[in-house]
């Protein structure tokens, strides 16, 4: 079972359901036990079960990596016939629990496997850096599920939040690679480090993490609430673009480390504030 759960990239599946969660109740998601329950197995069996389908097919790349090479498939922890079975049960069980939420939380999560494996994994992963576009779609997509669950479709603040997600994609998976460039480079998969300089690639990445608080605010346009989110978000994009730019000078793997390890929070924090601000709007306006 530890090699299954381990098939879902744990930490990343954290990451993805703190962003369906956040969504779900900054569209004003209720505590209704059904309807998280109903969520819970959506994003665990939904999301988890893309990310093992996804190492499923890449457990041969998997193999010729330092950092992956320890991972239930190619460490023979795990058959490969376990784990489709596995997959299987999980996706099964994600579409039948968005379904009996509705069909648009169902499309995001079939969105979400599209990107993912068709898009990105079949595709693009081995063959161009396309792959970091299609992979950021992919990623959106609890976000934006998330957020249907609750306001029954996509309606412009989720389809914003799932924005957010997206623009903030190519921070951590181009630190990552920058800090497992080697091991990228082993397997042969086409890296955005690896084929731009460091003063490139801080361009890039900054002029991509700088739309965070432009979609910020304009949530707050659109939503009329989340100026908390978006005052903090901006604070620390602009914090992530000086470490960026400060990277591009002394590109070491060091500094790549610390961009991985302020990805997370620059991501998280609207998605934490954001549904707390909408409690208080409510409560503000029902006293």
């Amino acid at each position: 079972m530890k090699a299954i759960i381990e098939l879902t990239k744990p930490r990343q599946l954290i990451l993805l359901l703190v962003t369906m969660y956040g969504a779900y109740f900054a569209a004003g998601g209720g505590l209704d036990p059904k309807t998280l329950a109903l969520l819970t197995v959506a994003g665990f069996g939904g999301v988890g079960g893309v990310t093992a389908l996804n190492m499923y097919l890449e457990a041969d790349l998997d193999s010729r990596m330092n950092r992956t090479k320890k991972r239930p498939l190619p460490s023979n922890r795990l058959t490969m016939e376990e784990a489709f079975i596995s997959i299987i049960v999980m996706i099964l069980a994600g579409v039948m629990a968005a379904l009996l939420i509705n069909v648009y939380v169902a499309v995001a999560l079939l969105a979400g496997l599209y990107f993912d494996i068709i898009t990105y994994t079949e595709l693009t992963k081995r063959r161009s850096i396309a792959n970091l576009i299609l992979g950021s779609v992919a990623g959106s997509m609890p976000a934006l599920g998330g957020w249907a669950a609750a306001a029954g479709g996509f309606t412009p603040g989720g389809i914003i939040l799932a924005g957010i997600v997206f623009v903030w994609q190519p921070l951590h998976v181009s630190a990552l690679a920058y800090y497992f460039l080697d091991d990228y480079l082993k397997a042969g998969v086409p890296v955005l480090p690896a084929m731009v300089k460091p003063r490139t690639f801080a361009i890039l990445v900054s002029a991509s993490i700088a739309l965070l608080p432009v979609l910020a605010w304009l949530f707050v346009a659109v939503e009329g609430y989340g100026v908390a989110a978006a005052v903090v978000t901006t604070l620390m994009s602009i914090h992530a673009i000086i470490k960026i730019l400060r990277f591009a000078e002394s590109p070491r793997r060091e500094a790549a480390l610390g961009m991985i390890k302020y990805a997370s929070p620059l991501v998280a924090v609207a998605f934490v504030l954001l549904p707390i601000e909408q409690a208080i709007q409510t409560v503000t306006l029902l006293g």
